[in-house]
């Protein structure tokens, strides 16, 4: 049977590699012009691969090899990765198409809507200029409102798209496709609520605390009593705002782009290619945030971006280049289906990783122009930003896991009221509005039951941090490491992490890598020691 079995890899490889290049070059050339036309293309060429993947011929075979008990992890691994694609394009093909159809004209409306403040058409990046320096609370309120409405264009598409992906996901047998597609990339709903439920637990006393401080502070800042959420400097409070007087956007003033190079090829992990096939800065009618693609699995890995030079749009080349250097170093020897990351988290734990160090005094120190004697009387309050950014950011995956579940659940109940309830619960943010500003965020059409994954990967980021000081570095202190210090961090990421690529399934990586399961008890001693958010600035 082994025999029988490599015969069907090799032919599936041969009819896949084409679709999925053809595929991941359509999505890039969509996302960066914006034309009609070209997200046409990328829905046909969904539409192939589905068709591809809807062969319930084949996908028996794949089932009946997996059962052979045959050895080894190379084939074992390709068996699984054909698994997770045929189950998840398997019943009626129509309405898959219908799914495909929809997602795509949803997607290409938000990537090309434009906000209109006070007549003028702005980007995302003036909207959140506008929101991190402006002091007026009408005017903020106004670009808030002004870049929600992407939500009130795509709502009613959006819920129809849900409703279409949970009738796909019940004729499989599945309760919804939220259950589906937890089960398509080899994760437990238990475990990641069980996990989530941890999480909010253990994080409680700190955020409370942090959000007593932030409140305290944009009270003072915007002089009023009654908070909103355009007051905290973001469109959904996924960033912490700026109060610990510390402007990080002056440190990151010149090419941002230059400093991420400098820090990659410090630590032996060459980024130039990378950087030489991205598209960086913005322009109309291209994605308006960031993401990192492998067009083929052979090394031609490219990112888009919209590039400032600000402290944020430091963290975002950083971590888009993380994704890179990641499929970059992935053994080319792999076979083609297992030529790729295990699983998701992994690569945003690597993202996360490395998009840390834009708050890290040591980074800064290295690479930014500042006087050692003002980044040392800045570094504490450095460290309480990055333990404030990681709160935040938990809290507002906590949003998006909890409101996407429920969702998928009843996407016919009273959707605002759900989402601003949740926002109430997990970001202490006492706000309504019967508007659907839920479906301003792109990831419940174009990601879809991927947030967990963040959260996930921060855990597995803060794991590689302790592995990294204790036994690569051979230091006891775990915070601000110069990574770029030593070669050896590079060497070990390259073999331990990046050069496996799919061999392994995510858990057994994390346990390879690091010598233990996956645990939060890195992630929560880095960021939720009470004692460390005591001050007032």
């Amino acid at each position: 049977m082994k025999d029988e079995i490599q015969e069907f890899l090799d032919e599936q490889t041969s009819a896949i590699k084409p679709l999925y290049k053809k595929l991941q070059l359509s999505y890039w050339n969509a996302s960066t012009t914006g034309k009609k036309e070209e997200y046409d293309e990328y829905e046909t060429c969904q539409k192939e691969l589905a068709k591809f993947f809807n062969n319930p011929k084949n996908f028996d075979k794949v089932k009946k090899f997996m059962q052979s008990g045959q050895r080894g992890n190379v084939i074992k691994r390709q068996l699984r990765a054909l698994y997770n694609s045929y189950l998840g394009n398997q019943g009626d093909l129509k309405l898959i198409n219908q799914i495909l159809e929809k997602s795509t004209a949803i997607e290409q409306k938000f990537n090309t809507f434009r906000a209109r403040v006070n007549g003028k058409e702005v980007s995302d990046n003036e909207i959140k200029e506008i929101l991190k320096k402006e002091t007026d609370s009408e005017k903020l309120q106004g670009a808030w409102e002004a870049s929600k409405k992407q939500g009130e264009l795509v709502a009613s598409e959006l819920i129809e798209l849900i409703n279409l992906r949970n009738k796909l996901a019940k004729s499989l047998g599945f309760a919804n496709y939220y259950e589906l597609s937890l089960e398509a990339n080899e994760q437990n709903k238990q475990e990641i609520f069980e996990l989530f439920e941890e999480l909010y637990k253990l994080t409680k006393k700190s955020f409370n605390k942090i959000k007593s401080e932030i409140d305290s502070f944009l009270k003072k800042r915007y002089k009023t009593v009654d908070l909103k959420p355009w007051h905290y400097q973001n469109l959904f409070f996924q960033e912490a705002p700026e109060i610990y007087e510390i402007n990080l956007d002056k440190l990151y003033e010149s090419d941002i782009l230059q400093k991420a190079e400098k820090f990659y090829s410090a630590l032996g992990l060459d980024v130039s290619g990378i950087i030489s096939r991205s598209d960086l800065y913005e322009r109309k009618g291209k994605y308006q945030h960031a993401y990192c693609i492998d067009l083929d699995r052979g090394g031609d890995i490219r990112s888009i971006m919209n590039i400032k030079n600000n402290e944020h749009w430091m963290d975002t080349v950083l971590h888009e280049l993380g994704h890179g250097v990641y499929w970059e170093y992935i053994d080319k020897k792999l076979p083609f289906l297992i030529r790729d990351v295990p699983h998701t988290l992994t690569t945003e734990a690597i993202a996360q990783f490395f998009g840390r160090n834009s708050e890290n005094a040591s980074f800064i120190k290295r690479y930014c122009k500042i006087d050692s004697l003002k980044l040392e009387k800045l570094s504490e309050k450095i460290e309480k930003s990055l333990q404030m950014r990681e709160l935040v950011f938990s809290r507002w995956c906590q949003v998006m896991v909890n409101f996407e579940y429920q969702l998928y659940k009843n996407p016919n109940q009273d959707l605002n009221k759900l989402w601003w309830g949740i926002v109430k619960k997990y970001q202490l943010i006492d706000f309504s509005r019967d508007r659907a500003d839920w479906a301003s965020k792109i990831h419940l059409v174009s990601s879809p039951v991927y947030y967990h994954n963040y959260i996930i990967g921060e855990l597995f980021a803060s794991q590689l941090n302790n592995f990294i000081a204790n036994k690569i570095l051979n230091m006891k202190n775990t915070k601000n490491l110069d990574y770029s210090a030593s070669k050896k961090v590079g060497g070990y990421l390259k073999e331990r992490v990046f050069f496996p690529g799919a061999l392994y399934p995510w858990k057994e990586l994390i346990e390879f890598s690091t010598g233990e399961k996956l645990t939060s008890k890195y992630w929560v001693g880095e960021f939720c020691r009470y004692k460390l958010l005591r001050d007032r600035y």
